[in-house]
């Protein structure tokens, strides 16, 4: 016989009250924000209220860009729509219809290619962007673009592919008159920070939803004005 648990979800919920307030008594209010992220994190966990949290990297276009190389020659480009059926070949999770939607709003797709063949691919967005893992929508001023969809080949992970390809973009960008990306990373995702700090991005706050039950009551947006560049 398995002895009851003491410490389910719903148990953890019924002392957050109690341990707010030894929270805020012996931490003040920033510890007692920091509190009620785990809090909501909780209420995710027990199915009546979704809470999801990404953190926003911007990379400013006016600042120095690395050089960059991989251990492996690569070359890096922009997709073509004649291009399709490879990028499905190449990540076929991502439906045709999906690719032909994000050509039909004006999404670019860069990809680096060994030996002919796509090694990696990312794609950059504009103006209104939907962001499906916290289901809102972020508005971006002209001279911004969203990165987003970074993949790489499992078999060539770890040669500094991605490093080479978002240096590729920020020169595209920053050629063509536009001043900042900017991109979203799910927190547990620690290798993709390492990708694009290495290219210059910074952490600059938090996007995040919540949902109650069917109704998504709050959407949140950290976005610091001055970093606007």
């Amino acid at each position: 016989m398995t002895a009851p648990t003491t410490n389910t979800p719903w148990q953890r919920l019924k002392r957050m009250p109690r341990r707010a307030r030894e929270v805020l008594r012996d931490e003040g209010f920033r510890g007692l924000g920091a509190h009620l992220r785990d809090l909501l994190d909780e209420i995710s966990r027990v199915h009546l209220f979704e809470y999801r949290r990404t953190v926003l990297l911007v990379r400013a276009l006016g600042e120095p860009i690395p050089t960059a190389s991989a251990k492996m020659p690569v070359e890096v480009s922009l997709l073509k729509r004649s291009e399709i059926d490879e990028f499905l070949a190449f990540q076929p999770d991502c439906s045709e219809q999906e690719v032909h939607r994000r050509f039909e709003c004006g999404d670019q797709c860069f990809v680096a290619r060994h030996q002919g063949a796509i090694v990696n691919a990312c794609w950059t967005a504009e103006g209104a962007v939907w962001i499906p893992y916290i289901r809102c929508r972020i508005e971006l001023a002209p001279g911004e673009a969203y990165v987003y969809n970074n993949y790489t080949a499992p078999p060539f992970r770890g040669n500094r592919v991605p490093f080479v390809r978002s240096v590729f973009m920020l020169h595209h960008f920053r050629d063509r008159g536009y001043h900042r990306l900017a991109a979203i990373v799910i927190p547990e995702n620690k290798p993709a920070f390492g990708s694009f700090e290495k290219s210059g991005y910074r952490r600059i706050g938090h996007i995040g939803s919540l949902r109650i039950g069917p109704w998504r009551i709050a959407q949140m947006l950290a976005w610091r004005q001055r970093d606007r560049r």
